[in-house]
């Protein structure tokens, strides 16, 4: 893949991943795990933007199709052609003065963590299932990026970023005990972002109607 040709986006737009068919080919699934292995690694260290292409491919390493292993030279393109990227750990929420430490216009600062949630709905074609994605900052820095498919079919967008928000709020009490724990840092504040406005309003009144009560 040294001289291949270099791709801007970590899988294809609007790709649907799903089980290897009847009528596709199969694929070798010693050389597919290895690649997804080698890129495991690096979606785990220093790549947060590849951490849902490297989830979602994995699911099929097991019976790996053509189609599957084309989008895996696909995430390889990408990262050949991203191999000078430069991973960013502030928080985006902080100003650009750090010495202010904090951005009054969004009420958050250094001394929090921050978690940022997103899904999809639905992306997972054979069982409709969605994935969650979050990116937790503690104390300005970015220490956590999860891509995990959820364990029960979401019937509307609310759901699934609801899912996704109460995924995220384990991850924040987990580091916000850890922090307290070996002493860094006092009365660390939290905060959860989601894009859903339904998910968001709903959550910050507590008026769950008949079919979310149960989230």
């Amino acid at each position: 893949m040294t001289d291949c040709r270099k791709r801007s986006t970590p899988m294809e737009i609007g790709y649907k991943h799903h089980a290897i068919q009847a009528k596709e080919q199969p694929s070798d699934s010693t050389t597919y795990q290895k690649a997804i292995g080698s890129i495991l690694y690096a979606a785990l260290g220093t790549r947060p933007d590849i951490t849902y292409a490297t989830s979602v491919l994995g699911r099929h390493a097991a019976q790996p199709s053509t189609l599957h292993w084309e989008a895996v030279k696909h995430l390889l393109r990408y990262l050949r052609g991203t191999s000078d990227y430069k991973l960013t750990i502030h928080d985006p929420c902080l100003g650009h003065d750090s010495s202010l430490g904090h951005d009054s216009s969004l009420g958050h600062n250094s001394q929090s963590i921050l978690c940022c949630t997103d899904t999809d709905l639905g992306g997972e074609a054979d069982t409709s299932k969605s994935t969650s994605g979050i990116v937790v900052y503690a104390l300005g820095t970015l220490v956590i990026w999860k891509s995990k498919k959820q364990s029960v079919v979401a019937q509307s967008t609310m759901q699934a970023d609801m899912i996704a928000t109460a995924y995220g709020k384990v991850q924040i009490d987990w580091l916000r005990d850890l922090v307290s724990e070996i002493g860094i840092g006092g009365g660390i504040s939290r905060r959860i972002l989601n894009d859903g406005l339904n998910c968001v309003t709903t959550l910050n009144t507590g008026n769950f109607q008949s079919d979310s009560r149960h989230l």
